[in-house]
C-alpha cells in the first residue's frame, strides 16, 4: 500500500507541506509503487492523462453474466451462523481483521447504535464486543458515541472508524481505534486541517495513510473535497488536484487499485441518483472522468464494494425509483462492467435497507455482505 514519499515531505512535518503546480502537474504526498505493463495494449482506467474524460470502446453492448464454469462457482450463498445475531440495522460499517469480520455501530428503528459485533470465519459464530469504553487523551475511560454513515477500515490488528453522524455532533471528522485483542476503544489526538463532520463519506486505507472523500455535513450539504490522514504523525492535510472531480456526493463506494489509483463510483447529489464513475492518478493528482461505452450499470447509491485483484465487485443500493440486487464487476485492465449474476428471489433480494457490507477475506478467497441481520456469501 501506499506511503509517504520521503523525496516529497517529511514524516511528522506535514504543516510544512504544500501541493503546488509545477510543470509536470501538482505532486503527490503519495509514493507511486511499480507500474503494471499492460502488453494487450488494452485501456486501462488508471493511466495518467490531463484530459477529463476518457472514451473506451473495450466492453460489451450487452452485459456479461459469470458462467460461473472456471472452477469456482460464482454464485451468494445464505450462511447459516451460530451465536446472538447483532440486532438488525442499516448505515452501519464493518470491517475484516484476519479471520474476524468487525461490524460497528448503525441505526435500527429505534435509533442510533454503539455495539461492536465480531463475526469469526473460522466458525461462523457471531460475538458481542465484551467493551464498549475508549481511553481519552486524559486516560478517562468514556463510552463510544453511536453513530452512523461512518467508515471502518483495518489497520493490523486495529479498526479505525473515521467519522459518522452522532448524536452529539461534533464539528470535526473524529478518528477512532479498537484493538481487536484487547477490545478497547481508543481517540486518536489528530492535528492538522481536520475535515468537517460528515457522514456517507468513503476512507480506504494505504500503508500509513487514509483518504477521505466526499460525504454530506451536519447540514446535509453534500462533499466533494478530499483529504489526507497521517497514520504515524496523526495530521489531516488537505490534498489538492487537477482536472474536473468528481461533482459534490454522499453514499457513494471507492477503491484504491494498485496503491495509487483512487476510484469513486456512484452516489447521491442533492437532486439525482449517479452512475459516474471517476479515477484520481496520485502520480499527477489528475481525476479523470472514465466514460465507457457498451453497458453501463443504472444510477444507485448505499451500495458496497469490494477490489480483488484487478476487478471491483459491487453490490446492493438503488434509488428512489429501484433497489438493485445484482453483483457488478468493473474490470479495471478492461475498462468494462460486466453483470457477475444475476439474483435468485430465493437467494439474494434487493433488501430495503441500501447499506451492505461486503467484504473480502482473502484467506478462504470468498467475499461476505451482510445487512440487517441476514449473511451471504460469494464464493
Amino acid at each position: 500500500m501506499f506511503g509517504f514519499s520521503r523525496r516529497r515531505m517529511k514524516l511528522g512535518r506535514v504543516k510544512k507541506v504544500q501541493l503546488s503546480d509545477s510543470a509536470q502537474g501538482i505532486r503527490s504526498p503519495i509514493r507511486p509503487p511499480k507500474r503494471n505493463s499492460n502488453p494487450d495494449g488494452e485501456c486501462a482506467a488508471p493511466a495518467n492523462s490531463h484530459s477529463d474524460e476518457r472514451d473506451c470502446h473495450c466492453s460489451s453492448a450487452v452485459p456479461e453474466t459469470s458462467s460461473g464454469t472456471s472452477g469456482n462457482s460464482d454464485s451468494w450463498m445464505v450462511l447459516s451462523i451460530a451465536g446472538e445475531k447483532p440486532a438488525p440495522r442499516f448505515n452501519h460499517a464493518a470491517a475484516v481483521i484476519g479471520n474476524k469480520m468487525i461490524v460497528v455501530g448503525g441505526e435500527s428503528g429505534s435509533g442510533l447504535l454503539d455495539d461492536v459485533q465480531v463475526l469469526n470465519f473460522d466458525r461462523f459464530t457471531w460475538t458481542p464486543a465484551s467493551s464498549k469504553l475508549y481511553l481519552s487523551p486524559n486516560s478517562l475511560p468514556l463510552k463510544i458515541p453511536a453513530c452512523r454513515g461512518h467508515s471502518l477500515v483495518s489497520w493490523g490488528k486495529k479498526v479505525l472508524l473515521v467519522g459518522g453522524k452522532t448524536d452529539s455532533g461534533s464539528d470535526r471528522v473524529s478518528v477512532w481505534t479498537f484493538d481487536t485483542e484487547t477490545q478497547c476503544w481508543s481517540l486518536m489526538d489528530a492535528k492538522g486541517d481536520i475535515p468537517v463532520a460528515r457522514s456517507g463519506h468513503t476512507v480506504v486505507r494505504g500503508t500509513s495513510a487514509l483518504i477521505l472523500f466526499g460525504g454530506e455535513d451536519a447540514k446535509r450539504r453534500k462533499l466533494n473535497d478530499l483529504h489526507m490522514f497521517d497514520l504515524k504523525s496523526l495530521t489531516w492535510l488537505p490534498l489538492h488536484y487537477k482536472g474536473a472531480g468528481p461533482s459534490p456526493r454522499v453514499n457513494h463506494v471507492a477503491a484504491l487499485y494498485d496503491d495509487k489509483t483512487l476510484l469513486i463510483f456512484g452516489g447521491s447529489s442533492k437532486s439525482k441518483t449517479l452512475n459516474d464513475l471517476y479515477s484520481l492518478d496520485f502520480d499527477s493528482m489528475i481525476w479523470t472522468r472514465i466514460k465507457i461505452r457498451g453497458y453501463h450499470p443504472s444510477p444507485r447509491a448505499g451500495c458496497c464494494g469490494v477490489l480483488f485483484g484487478t476487478k471491483w465487485y459491487i453490490a446492493g443500493g438503488g434509488s428512489r425509483k429501484k433497489r438493485h440486487a445484482e453483483t457488478l464487476i468493473f474490470d479495471i485492465l478492461k475498462v468494462e462492467w460486466s453483470v457477475a449474476i444475476t439474483s435468485h428471489p430465493s437467494s439474494v433480494t434487493a433488501n430495503k435497507v441500501s447499506y451492505d457490507e461486503f467484504l473480502a477475506h482473502e484467506i478462504s478467497d470468498f467475499s461476505m455482505t451482510y445487512n440487517c441481520n441476514e449473511h451471504l456469501l460469494w464464493s
